[in-house]
């Protein structure tokens, strides 16, 4: 009985664990340069869907590949209908693993999981890590669903187990329903449907249940990417609840015909894969891959109905607006000067985006939304400075290097008001602390802005304006953190902690303004205007 258990947990743990390291890894391998081939790889939808298939096969979960795909969508190389078309074919690629996994792959998981794990852990390797450690994961995912099959197979030996089947009465509905909850703990409706499949094939449940089951695990899949999906919004959301409507629309379709089939003698997908001569396992894997690939010439067709649909339902938010760039693209890195040229023009734009930062504020708005979005579109900035060198590490080297300066200011400013517009929203409720958010969020803000005008107008005025404002904070921050900490009554343990933030932050804030006034400053004097201070 332990030993049984023992197989079942640990099948699912290496299937979970080897999940977690395969996403992780296809993160960092996905940089600017695989999403420019993705870019390519979405402009047919039968490439889109064969890339899809490819990639879903790899990642084994419908849900880490949706996110991958949002994340790619998110940089703005790729269209909504071409996102689409690659989570149908995710769809499919996901589904194959069910079908491998009935076959005996046991022992080239274990030869993969070997020779991946030596090379993850080997210093001499280290550049194909991430590459290694995908691979690992994948190993592990298989061999997970291996030993989740196989610990099946004692299941039917086991007196309680069978008595609780029994105590069912074979009830489909209920396989359903168990499946759904069971796929929304697990998070893959494969291991789910690997389980389902190994005890029908010992003869524990029904292949009618099994059916079900897989059906069922589809539902569950909705479950729990509408759940994670929660937060999104725009096109980010449109993605997942298309992959939510999808699964939703098949069990709502091959259920009914299900049970046609089973009470009026229909001969429909049960007939059609058990007249295949495989083994019964491999026949119910067909179940899960058939049902990924009937809807796809419907799906491929409606695919701009689709993209139409879901941007009315979910219209692209105004966070998804600020994080695509605006001025760098794939093709920039040609002339390096104009590339440069580009890069200034968006590290412009990052700066004139920051100081809605306190319009929310001022709202009562959560911030996290605009800041995911400024440190996607910096991240952007980043990978494409790295490229530009990588392409040309010779050329405009002073120039470059000042962008890149200039880019670290631009995401330590991010990181500072980022921090103090959150302390910011949640201080407040007595009289005192609201006069004190008051006089923070406007003052950082009028400062802010009076950088952000003489950047734009280029003005000796507009200049000298700013550099009056911005100066050192230090003792006007160390006067209100001695006022409001020692307030009577006395501040809460919260409030003098956001006092802390708060001050501090806006001391980080101001130097970095004098240094992002000393730099803007000294890029316009090197293109022909006169020096200033």
């Amino acid at each position: 009985m332990i030993e049984l258990i023992g197989g079942m947990v640990g099948g699912l743990g290496l299937f979970i664990v080897g999940m977690w390291l395969l996403t992780e890894n296809l993160k960092t391998l996905a940089s600017r340069r695989l999403r420019r081939v993705a870019s390519r790889w979405t402009a047919n939808r039968f490439s889109a869907l064969a890339w899809g298939a490819l990639a879903g096969g790899v990642t084994q979960s419908m849900t880490a590949f949706t996110f991958i795909v949002v994340s790619i969508l998110r940089s703005g190389m790729i269209t909504v209908r071409g996102a689409l078309a690659l989570v149908i074919g995710g769809c499919v690629g996901v589904t194959f693993l069910v079908l491998i996994v009935t076959f005996d792959v046991k022992v080239v998981s274990l030869y993969v999981l070997g020779i991946a794990g030596a090379v993850t852990v080997s210093e001499r390797l280290s550049r194909f890590r991430p590459l290694a450690a995908s691979f690992l994961g994948a190993a592990m995912i298989i061999l997970g669903l291996v030993l989740l099959k196989d610990a099946a197979a004692p299941l039917a030996d086991q007196p309680w187990f069978a008595k609780m089947v029994t105590d069912t009465g074979g009830s489909l509905v209920l396989a359903f329903l168990v499946a759904i909850a069971l796929t929304a703990v697990v998070q893959s409706s494969g291991a789910v449907s690997i389980f389902g499949i190994s005890v029908a094939t010992i003869g524990v449940i029904s292949v009618d249940q099994a059916i079900m089951i897989i059906y069922g695990s589809y539902i569950g899949s909705s479950v729990i990417l509408y759940l994670l999906s929660a937060s999104l919004t725009g096109r980010s959301r449109q993605i997942a609840m298309y992959m939510v409507f999808v699964n939703v629309v098949i069990c709502g379709i091959l259920v009914p015909l299900f049970y046609l089939e089973l009470h009026f003698g229909i001969p429909l997908m049960k007939a059609l894969v058990l007249a295949i001569d495989l083994d019964l396992d491999q026949q119910l894997a067909l179940v899960y891959v058939f049902a990924s690939v009937f809807p796809l010439p419907i799906m491929l067709a409606g695919l701009s109905t689709s993209a139409a649909i879901l941007d009315r339902l979910w219209p692209i938010s105004h966070a998804d607006e600020l994080s695509q760039p605006r001025f760098i693209h794939d093709h920039a890195s040609v002339d390096v000067e104009t590339s440069l040229m580009l890069v200034d023009l968006e590290q412009k734009r990052v700066l004139t985006n920051l100081p809605q930062y306190f319009d929310l504020v001022r709202q009562g708005r959560n911030v996290t939304p605009i800041r995911d979005a400024s440190r996607r579109l910096l991240s952007e900035i980043d990978e494409f400075l790295e490229d530009l060198h990588s392409h040309h590490p010779a050329r405009a080297i002073e120039h470059r290097n000042d962008m890149m300066n200039r880019q670290k200011l631009l995401v330590w400013m991010e990181d500072a008001l980022g921090v103090l517009c959150g302390a910011l929203r949640e201080i407040g409720g007595r009289p005192a602390l609201e006069r004190f958010r008051t006089s923070m969020c406007e003052g950082v803000d009028s400062v802010l802005l009076a950088l952000i005008d003489a950047i734009e107008a280029d003005e000796d005025m507009s200049w000298d304006i700013a550099r009056q404002l911005i100066g050192d904070r230090g003792a006007i921050m160390r006067r209100f953190r001695l006022q409001y900490l020692d307030l009577d009554p006395p501040l809460a343990r919260p409030e003098q902690i956001n006092v802390l933030l708060i001050t501090n932050a806006v001391e980080e804030v101001f130097f970095l303004l004098s240094k992002l006034e000393s730099e803007f400053n000294e890029r316009s004097a090197a293109t022909g205007h006169v020096p200033r201070g």
